[in-house]
């Protein structure tokens, strides 16, 4: 190889190297979103990625919670109790800031099951408990 090209790739691979780090973003899982909906009443826990060591704060309806990632990148913050009302703006803030928006605090239900869960809500049906009562 010709010095010039050996001159070439020297001066290429100190310029990769003087390139500072790759900069890793704070993230959240799919789960935590804008219109995601957090149950009041008691704490909750908000968790996502970020660079090992990285201080990664929440802000939710008032409260302020603090973490630092790890060293395999996660952290979690555990925030409330909350209280339901108007709908929320979540801040999380470490190298980069994340917004969500209509964040609300209520009552969360799950329920799962089969089609025997299923049942239809509708006036003057068998089922209804006072018939005729609702009518539209």
């Amino acid at each position: 190889m010709p010095d010039k090209h050996k001159s070439i790739l020297l001066l290429c691979c100190f310029l990769a190297a003087l390139i500072t780090e790759a900069r890793a973003d704070v993230s959240l899982p799919a789960l935590i979103s804008d219109g995601m909906v957090l149950q009041q009443g008691t704490k909750v826990n908000l968790w996502g990625e970020a660079d090992p060591g990285e201080v990664v704060k929440v802000k939710l309806g008032g409260q302020e919670a603090e973490a630092t990632a790890g060293h395999d990148r996660r952290w979690k913050v555990e925030i409330g109790p909350l209280s339901g009302g108007e709908p929320f703006t979540m801040s999380i803030v470490g190298k980069n800031t994340i917004t969500l928006h209509d964040v609300l605090v209520g009552e969360v239900w799950i329920c799962s099951g089969q089609s025997n869960m299923e049942m239809s809500v509708a006036p003057n049906q068998a089922f209804w408990p006072m018939p005729g009562v609702l009518n539209y």
